[in-house]
């Protein structure tokens, strides 16, 4: 049972979120699962080559943070989330730092995914957009505020659609792209020159949204046992097609892993301009996803930290949230620069507190171990953002 201070849920409450939409939720949260393939070339880097081998070390180092977080959860649900882990491995005051790291990263989260969306997704694959620029950036946040705003099973069951969306077409996207490459020859061997090694890592912080579903699990019919049944299925079910659409990558053309958008360019080249369309638009439709559910652990994270309710504090977070995509007509890719700088380092520094405290809440040789790995992972990104390499 919880060791906090502050109550678990373990039980679900008499108007519990029905499975179906919690685990449409923690899909969405990872990536989203259509923006992994045109993020893999920038992050893999010359390993491309050995596209496959990469995608499939990073989800086996993955193991490590998803297993401390479901080893968490077997005692601990609540609203605070991975802050809740520290409070229950280290006690309250470092809780509190780690829950205010946590909520700075993914505020600055929220504003530059939008321009992000605006000027690195929906421009290069629709051009004629590019006069509507600003007014996009000014209306897209107001759509993401509309859609936590509504009742919780409609956000979640909308959210859910483009998850089951983005998996059927990173599956055509895979089955496209095979077709022209004729295989996956090479995709899972390791390449001289390459670096498989430092790419798989830093894919595999790609997966790291995987836990905004556990600030969710104490909402949810089945508490623990369907938090961690769903984490661990959407981690295996967006790998998995992850994995499919990555491995004949190796063996794409060079032209088209460097467009602005791969996914788009690649579905251009091999499926026509209605194939390109469909994956630039759920592309976008997959990043705005995810700002959502970033949104809506946020709110619960400030709820579980300070007590105020929910739906007021998804009123607070709009304005700042409003403000900040306002500031950044001033120069949108400074912007974009600065803050996902600051975002990420939290990110990273958040994720390492959670695995540096790991072993005081569950002794024993394998979870100083997984916290060891798990680490490594959180101080390789943050050592690549510092150093200026990291391309998450």
């Amino acid at each position: 049972m919880w060791r906090g201070s502050s109550p678990s849920t373990p039980g679900a409450p008499p108007s519990a979120l029905p499975v179906a939409l919690f685990a449409g939720f923690a899909i969405a949260a990872i990536g989203g699962p259509l923006a992994l393939p045109s993020l893999l070339p920038g992050v893999a880097g010359d390993a491309i080559s050995s596209a496959g081998l990469v995608v499939l070390l990073a989800l086996l180092l993955f193991l490590a943070p998803l297993g401390i977080w479901l080893s968490f959860s077997r005692e601990v649900v609540s609203p605070g989330g991975l802050s809740t882990f520290v409070d229950a491995a280290a006690g309250r005051r470092p809780a509190l730092a780690h829950g205010w790291i946590w909520a700075l990263s993914y505020f600055l989260y929220l504003p530059f995914t939008i321009t992000f969306v605006v000027y690195d997704v929906l421009t290069p694959v629709f051009p004629g957009i590019e006069p509507y620029r600003a007014a996009l950036e000014l209306l897209l946040p107001v759509a993401v505020v509309a859609a936590v705003l509504v009742p919780l099973r409609w956000c979640l069951a909308g959210l859910g659609v483009l998850a089951a969306a983005q998996l059927v077409l990173l599956v055509v996207l895979a089955a496209v792209t095979l077709s022209h490459t004729g295989g996956v020859d090479g995709s899972f061997r390791v390449h001289e020159g390459d670096q498989t090694a430092r790419a798989a890592a830093a894919v595999a912080l790609l997966f790291i949204c995987a836990s905004l579903p556990l600030y969710l699990g104490a909402e949810v019919r089945g508490g623990s046992r369907t938090v961690r049944r769903w984490v661990a299925a959407a981690v295996a079910i967006v790998g998995a097609g992850f994995l499919l659409a990555a491995a004949p990558m190796a063996l794409v053309p060079e032209k088209l892993l460097d467009a602005d958008v791969p996914g788009a360019a690649i579905a251009q080249a091999y499926g026509g301009r209605g194939l390109a369309v469909a994956v630039g638009l759920l592309t976008a439709a997959s990043a705005l996803a995810l700002i959502v559910a970033e949104y809506l652990a946020l709110a619960r994270l400030i709820h579980w930290l300070h007590g105020p309710r929910v739906q007021t504090v998804l009123l607070w977070i709009a304005v700042p949230f409003l403000a900040a995509d306002a500031i950044s007509l001033i120069s949108p890719d400074r912007f974009y620069d600065d803050l996902l700088k600051v975002s990420l380092g939290a990110l990273f520094v958040a994720q390492l507190i959670v695995f540096v405290v790991y072993p005081r809440f569950r002794r024993g040789a394998v979870a100083i171990l997984g916290a060891a790995v798990a680490s490594g992972l959180a101080a390789w990104g943050l050592y690549t953002l510092i150093a200026g390499t990291s391309s998450t």
